[in-house]
Order: structure tokens, then C-alpha cells, then sequence
């Protein structure tokens, strides 16, 4: 193993001014140097993609306004704005479920439907391609349609522009 010179130096130095009590001034030789020359090459930073816009794209045309709406016929027109050219006519497609009961015709327009056990408002005004609301603005303008009984004859036709929902 090689011993650095100045690792013994350094202990005798200080042995000789111990031992000879006088202040000796001593200079050192610096150690030889040598010179490193480091090159630092710096890490290139990556140049970030851009990130691809999207295309200009043209909104939709909004649609167009639904046309005005059709003067009702002659028995005054559906609840959801009148009558229609896709609008049903008022027709008995014949007994389903919850609607069995007894079909009058008087025109070709409206009917008389007497409500037996277990029907339902709904399957009635389904029956005979009509809204709910429609059955209820005709035949029970300040009841309750749930209330509907065994016995009790509905008016099933288009409400009239006089017929209001509800007192």
C-alpha cells in the first residue's frame, strides 16, 4: 500500500517544534497539482410534440320551428297541441288488458265505454288511441280518475276547446 509523503511529514513537524521549543516558521511545498479538465455534455431535453388541435368543425344547423300548430276538428283537438296529420282517430281497437268493458258507437268520433271490475284509465284511453289526459279532460274535470267504478259510462272522444283539466 503507497503512504501519501505528507501523512509522515505533518507528525514529525510537529515532534521537532515540541522538542525544540522554538518557533520554527516552515514552509510547505504545495503538492504537485494536476489538472482535470471535466466536459459536460448536457442531456438534450426533448422538444415536446405539439398536441394536434382538432378541426374547425361547423355547428349544426339548429332545426327548424315546429309548425304552427292545426286548427282542431270539429270535437276540439288532443291536449298536446291539436290534431295533427299523424294524429290517431278515435277508434276501439278492441278489448285488451284492464279495458274489457261494454263499447258503445254513436258517431264516427266518439263512443260510450261502461267501465267493468279491474279496468284502468290508462288501458281505456289506449284502447281507443287517445292520451290520458284527453279521457280525463272529457270525464272528470274536478275528480279523481282513479276513482273510476264498475258501472260508471265514459264519454271517450277528443276534449272540446270549452272542456278545462281540472276545476
Amino acid at each position: 500500500m503507497l503512504r501519501s509523503p505528507w501523512r509522515l511529514v505533518v507528525p514529525a513537524v510537529a515532534v521537532a517544534v515540541m522538542l525544540s521549543g522554538c518557533t520554527t516558521e516552515m514552509k510547505l511545498s504545495p503538492a504537485p497539482t494536476q489538472t482535470i479538465t471535466v466536459t459536460v455534455t448536457p442531456t438534450p431535453t426533448p422538444t415536446p410534440t405539439p398536441t394536434p388541435r382538432p378541426t374547425a368543425t361547423l355547428a349544426p344547423e339548429p332545426p327548424p320551428p315546429p309548425p304552427p300548430p292545426t286548427p282542431p276538428n270539429a270535437m276540439g283537438g288532443q291536449t298536446d297541441g291539436g290534431n295533427t296529420p299523424s294524429t290517431p282517430e278515435v277508434e276501439d281497437t278492441g278489448p285488451q288488458s284492464y279495458a274489457v268493458g261494454k263499447v258503445q258507437k254513436l258517431n264516427d268520433y266518439e263512443y260510450r265505454y261502461t267501465v267493468v271490475k279491474e279496468d284502468q284509465v290508462l288501458a281505456i284511453a289506449s284502447r281507443f288511441n287517445l292520451q290520458v289526459a284527453d279521457v280525463v279532460r272529457v270525464n272528470f274535470p274536478c275528480s279523481d280518475p282513479l276513482n273510476v267504478q264498475p258501472g260508471d259510462v265514459l264519454d271517450i272522444r277528443w276534449p272540446v276547446d270549452t272542456e278545462q283539466q281540472g276545476c
